[in-house]
């Protein structure tokens, strides 16, 4: 609802405009009166003002000067003018003013309050455009804080290959998420494997250090390139950039990769390698991501290293993208293949390949099924913590040409990977537990000189991924493992003899007395002196 204000020098002439209309059916219900110009402005100013109607012609300033004021003033108020001389002019000058209306004397009550219910309905219309705006302004930035997210969502789901986009799928999704490419857009993927931070940090700070390792990624990687940096499903750190219309040549890539490496040691304590992929569509980028990911668990011999995958013998069999066939339920087969149900797996594998044998079979469709299958068994070996050549063998993996040369090939060729790789999955299950064991015991016989390189030496894995591994399987970072095991020493040592607490520190590879004791405390909750003193000749 809105408020009226009647402006005209007679007082008749307002009183009747305020009395013998029925104002609320028009959708006004504030009603306000002024006899001039002056006092007309000292109600708008003291008011919530919506519509004026008022006459042209008084005495001093004219209804026309009150409209140049409230243009400047209220701008959001419209203004209805009456009056009795049928004056070209004022019609034409109000007209440039933007009044709302012009009425000619007399005019009866009925047009008056059409003419004000029409300015009420227009006043509806542009708040309800204001409203929509402001919705749609509030939105618009909201959308624009969450495109990072979903873009990394994007990219997780094509390189865990969570999601086949096809052709059409695609394309939509690039629309729908704002994405800065096309669906031809070539991408070379680099991953960023922090191997070890330097200091001892908690897991807060591994975490804004983490943070600050991808902030750099994006300014070092990305400077005047167009590209993503992102964690992937595993927390791992990837770098993609969009080589469509800027390809690196290799020297630029070298010397970008080098400079973070540099920058993350000095300023983030970390020692840290970097794999470079080859360029592929983003179809093809699933194959090539599982490959950097072997590439990385398989280096336990050079660390804070630069490699190329394409030094390493990986060949690529052709930028195809997987498609799903619509006979097989690939998150159903995922779940079959990862919990060894062998029996289920295979009765929906001999479904799928009767329904494939019922139509016409070109190369295109079987090669959908191995990339598919293919990308099923690298994505629940690396969910699982093994190599997929290690897994199911090199041999299965690279077989490409002899498996889609037919139908009974191909099946044959999917039997054996599956079985496989569920034989696997099945006889090495408690490997992760043993290594975990081997790794926990390493820590408490080193105590005093234990890091992460020594310890991945010693189970025969690379550093990164060792970390990676312990998380999963303990549910504790192997950093805090360590901190917690050096504490733990500590209070022994406190409690049970009487050594002093500076030899106590360094026995367990703290040379600083006080990083030792500031250690102790944000761990325990009290310093060293405290602990031996409430608890000594008590535990034990």
């Amino acid at each position: 609802m809105y408020n009226l204000l009647v402006v005209d020098d007679e007082k008749y002439a307002v009183e009747a405009v305020l009395n013998c209309i029925d104002w609320p059916s028009a959708g006004v219900t504030g009603l306000f009166s002024a006899y001039g110009v002056e006092s007309a402005k000292e109600q708008l100013l003291a008011n919530p003002i919506d519509i004026i109607v008022c006459d042209i012609e008084m005495p001093g300033s004219n209804g026309l000067e009150l409209l140049e004021w409230v243009n400047e003033h209220k701008p959001d108020t419209l203004t209805i003018f009456f009056t009795g001389h049928a004056n070209f002019a004022y019609a034409q000058q109000a007209i440039q003013l933007g009044s709302f209306d012009y009425l000619l004397k007399p005019v009866k009550h009925k047009q008056i309050a059409e003419v004000v219910s029409r300015a009420c309905e227009k006043l509806r219309q542009e708040r309800d455009k204001r409203h929509y705006s402001e919705r749609y302004e509030k939105y618009a930035q909201l959308w624009e804080t969450q495109k990072p997210l979903l873009w990394e969502k994007f990219w997780q789901d094509v390189l865990g290959a969570r999601v086949i986009m096809n052709d059409e799928r695609l394309g939509q999704a690039i629309r729908t998420y704002g994405l800065p490419i096309q669906p031809e857009t070539r991408v070379r993927p680099i991953l960023l494997s922090v191997e070890e931070f330097r200091e001892a940090f908690s897991k807060r700070d591994e975490e804004i250090l983490e943070y600050a390792l991808l902030k750099s990624a994006e300014e070092m990687f990305l400077e005047s390139r167009r590209g993503a940096v992102f964690r992937d499903a595993g927390g791992i750190l990837f770098v993609l950039l969009y080589e469509d219309e800027q390809t690196l040549d290799d020297r630029e890539l070298t010397r970008i990769c080098r400079t973070y490496m540099e920058a993350s040691s000095t300023y983030f304590y970390c020692r840290l390698s970097c794999y470079v992929g080859e360029p592929a569509a983003i179809g093809g980028l699933t194959e090539t991501y599982h490959a950097l990911l072997e590439m990385e668990q398989s280096n336990v011999a050079a660390p804070e290293t630069l490699l190329f995958l394409r030094d390493y013998g990986f060949e690529r069999s052709g930028m195809r993208q997987a498609q799903a066939p619509s006979y097989i339920d690939w998150a159903e087969w995922t779940v079959l293949f990862e919990s060894g149900k062998k029996t289920e797996l295979m009765d929906r594998l001999n479904a799928a390949f009767k329904e494939l044998a019922a139509q016409p079979v070109t190369h295109e469709s079987l090669e959908a099924v191995y990339y598919l299958l293919l990308h099923m068994v690298y994505h629940v070996s690396h969910r699982k913590g093994w190599p997929a050549k290690e897994v199911v063998g090199g041999k299965l993996l690279g077989d490409e040409r002899a498996a889609t040369r037919s139908l009974s090939r191909l099946k044959s060729w999917a039997e054996r990977l599956l079985a496989a790789g569920m034989d696997y999955f099945s006889h090495h299950e408690g490997d992760h537990r043993a290594n975990i064991e081997k790794v926990k015991k390493y820590v408490q016989t080193h105590i005093r000189d234990v890091n992460r390189e020594d310890i991945a030496a010693h189970v025969y894995l690379n550093s990164a991924y060792l970390s990676r591994l312990f998380k999963k399987e303990t549910g504790q970072s192997l950093m805090d493992f360590i901190i917690m095991a050096k504490i733990n020493q500590a209070k022994i040592l406190l409690t049970e003899t009487n050594q002093k607490i500076s030899d106590i520190g360094e026995s367990l590879g703290y040379e600083n007395f006080s990083y030792f004791g500031k250690v102790f405390k944000k761990t325990v909750g009290i310093t060293p002196q405290e602990y031996r003193k409430r608890y000594q000749g008590i535990v034990g």
